[in-house]
């Protein structure tokens, strides 16, 4: 497999290191976390996978998506956990925006989930 840029867009530090062992446990270690999205991507090269948390806030995930369409900056995204109190499916809504979803992962994450959502790529 070639080497992926991954990019973890997640609220729980716990989350985040977990996320981040796993990939590297498939053997992705170009793994980074960011808190803001557009500049993460600006200064960097495209990112092949983007991991964001499903229950993140609805107009922070909308205007994350719409910033995500016209850059053009992720290959996929990974959407980890569960959805927020508002209800709102993000992976339908990223689908919705033409954004390409490689998987819905809850948590515990299972590691055969994240593999078969990389080997989608």
């Amino acid at each position: 497999m070639r080497q992926l840029n991954v990019l973890i867009h997640q609220g729980r530090p716990s989350h985040q290191m977990l996320l981040h062992q796993a990939f590297n446990a498939q053997g992705v270690y170009n793994v980074r976390l960011t808190d803001d999205v557009p500049t993460a991507t600006a200064r960097q090269r495209p990112v092949d996978v983007l991991v964001l948390d499903q229950g993140m806030p609805w107009r922070h995930a909308r205007r994350l998506f719409k910033y995500l369409v016209q850059a053009s900056c992720a290959g996929g995204l990974l959407f980890v956990g569960c959805g927020g109190a508002g209800g709102k499916d993000l992976a339908l809504e990223a689908r919705e925006h033409g954004l390409n979803v490689l998987a819905e992962l809850s948590w515990p994450m299972s590691m055969v989930g994240l593999e078969r959502a990389l080997e989608r790529l």
